[in-house]
């Protein structure tokens, strides 16, 4: 397996590599740090530029070496990718170069949403990059995920497709999912009940509703292609991550 951490050497994304190592401590797995930085290659200075660059990669290599040091798993190895490119550019590109499996990104608590990879880039990488994302919330520690919930849209998710999810998915095990269904106004579905696993009564998605869902679950599974879902998760300005912290780890999923 292939999996990029974006980091921005904060403690945020820091977290987040040491989770993806203890996520996928049963997986052997090429790790790649992504660091983007906005050099000046036109800049006189030329001396000054490469003790930038070099200075950058120093401390790069240096969070591999401490990931390597942390993991458990000795076919865990650990690269790393500096960048001029955007933000988006520059993860599509490893996507290609890497076949990236799996990416994880630290989720930015109210404090840090100015961090240049964290907060409001964070909704871009999982709006645009087709990849499964996990969104490490800021000092959230690895447990093994006993339960996850999957907030279902049914006029973007068939029963039909919700079991082919499962049939696919290797990360987490479907037995721990409750399925809740989400609809918009008044909109009532029929046959709530999947047979597969514990599903919930339709509801709004509301502020309240998070906040118990974060009490209850240990993890939050979505749909990449479910927008609307993904937007009021982590849209920097509309989304419930703009206001309050995320506690719990989002798994979002691209079939």
């Amino acid at each position: 397996m292939n999996v990029l951490i974006l980091t921005d050497f904060s403690e945020t994304s820091e977290n987040a590599g040491k989770y993806a190592a203890d996520f996928l401590q049963k997986t052997s797995a090429n790790f790649y740090l992504l660091n983007i930085q906005t050099f000046d290659f036109n800049r006189s200075a030329s001396n000054v530029l490469q003790n930038e660059v070099v200075s950058t990669l120093g401390q790069l290599q240096l969070d591999a070496k401490k990931l390597k040091k942390y993991s458990a798993n000795k076919e865990h190895k650990f690269n790393t990718i500096l960048s001029s490119e955007n933000l988006i550019s520059a993860v599509r590109k490893a996507l290609v170069e890497k076949k990236i499996d799996l990416i994880f990104i630290g989720a930015a608590s109210q404090d840090e949403h100015t961090h240049p990879i964290l907060g409001d880039h964070a909704y871009d990488v999982v709006r645009k990059i087709k990849c499964n994302i996990i969104a490490v919330p800021a000092g959230c520690k690895y447990e093994t995920p006993k339960k996850a919930v999957f907030p279902v849209d049914r006029s973007i998710l068939s029963l039909t497709e919700q079991k082919k999810v499962f049939d696919e998915l290797n990360y987490l095990d479907k037995s721990d999912f409750t399925l809740l269904e989400i609809k918009d106004g008044d909109v009532e579905y029929p046959e709530n009940s999947s047979g597969l696993m514990p599903f919930k009564t339709p509801v709004a998605f509301t502020k309240k509703l998070f906040v118990d869902i974060q009490k209850e679950f240990d993890i939050i599974f979505i749909l990449g292609k479910n927008l609307s879902i993904c937007d009021r998760l982590l849209h920097n300005e509309h989304g419930f991550s703009a206001n309050m912290d995320i506690q719990i780890p989002i798994f979002v999923y691209h079939r």
